[in-house]
């Protein structure tokens, strides 16, 4: 099967590998489409989960081609996509309910290979249906809107509160459509594309804001008093930093983008104390894979008009390409026949 492999610090190929093995708990996927993530820039660039050689890909949707002895729910013919990571539900934070935190947890397409191939293996408990009005491409967002689901519930967003969202990518849209459903009185997207901003006005956002070096007294004068949840969406320390003085006192600052590993900000702790400020992170997924199918089976978040492009696997360096140097692209995927 063909597949791409990052085979150590910004070296990639693809080339043609044997079929995964089955496992008699697993489910073959043959797969038709797969997002790049930043995530597996990250991994790429060697910043996190730095294991090579990997088949990375782990935003995925797909056809199950075989299944293991033991799997009993998922049939040949089934369309499917699949939450990336196996938690191994025995260890201490299994049993206390912190799944995403498991000691033993692997992840397709990080510790395992994933999607960037025509097949992917996966355990049958981390699989889902998918509908029939779901495109592939559309199913292959569930795992990001999972993440997002996930993090919106860890903000503790009240109907009527004032966010603040930095970076308008395809996570920070999703971030805001989802917000839109809380309820949420005002939503202020700042990015530096002025055409992923275009496109945060068209899902709902009541303003936005060009970072352009004159963004700080812009939002200051957009909300004087700041503002009850300030997101991060970007992954720039230096970003992350200077968002923190936007959260009004008993705010909420959720930090949801990936920063390199090692990576600093300056916080300063005064400013934490004084302002009763909650700073939170999300990581991963905590069994938020269905509701964000629901979302999407029921048309909340248009989350086809976060495709950008669609490559073929033998096109992955243009794919990548374009992710690295696109600052207006949104979500590029990896599609197959």
């Amino acid at each position: 099967m063909l597949v791409c492999v990052f085979e150590g610090k910004e070296q990639w190929v693809v080339k043609e590998v044997d079929p995964p093995d089955l496992g008699e708990d697993e489910v073959l996927i043959q797969v038709k489409a797969a997002g790049i993530c930043g995530t597996d820039i990250h991994i790429l660039r060697a910043e996190y989960f730095q294991d090579f050689p990997i088949i990375a890909g782990h935003e995925f949707s797909g056809q199950v081609v075989e299944v293991g002895r033991k799997v009993s729910q998922f049939k040949v013919g089934d369309r499917v996509t699949a939450d990336p990571n196996i938690f191994c539900d025995r260890c201490y934070f299994c049993k206390i309910n912190k799944n995403n935190h498991c000691l033993n947890a692997q992840a397709v397409g990080v510790t395992r290979s994933g999607a960037f191939a025509e097949l992917v293996a996966v355990p049958e408990k981390c699989i889902f249906p998918i509908p029939e009005n779901l495109t592939f491409a559309e199913a292959a967002l569930a795992e990001p809107l999972a993440c997002v689901v996930y993090g919106a519930k860890r903000s503790g967003i009240q109907p009527g509160e004032k966010v603040l969202i930095f970076g308008a990518g395809p996570i920070g849209l999703l971030l805001l459509a989802l917000y839109k459903v809380y309820g949420a009185s005002q939503i202020v997207v700042v990015d530096v594309s002025e055409k992923k901003l275009a496109k945060a006005k068209e899902w709902g956002a009541d303003l936005v804001v060009l970072a352009d070096g004159t963004e700080d007294k812009l939002i200051r004068e957009i909300s004087p008093l700041g503002f009850e949840l300030v997101v991060d969406a970007t992954g720039i320390p230096r970003v992350q930093e200077n968002e923190l003085q936007f959260i009004q006192p008993d705010g909420t600052y959720l930090l949801f983008g990936v920063a390199p590993v090692g990576s600093q900000m300056t916080i300063d702790p005064y400013f934490i104390f004084r302002n009763d400020v909650r700073i939170l992170g999300s990581y991963a997924v905590k069994k938020t894979m269905q509701y964000a199918i629901n979302l999407l089976t029921q048309g909340k978040i248009p989350v086809k008009e976060l495709v950008s492009a669609s490559y073929p696997l033998p096109q992955f360096g243009q794919a990548l390409q374009e992710v690295l140097h696109n600052p207006d692209r949104l979500k590029i995927q990896i599609h197959f026949a």
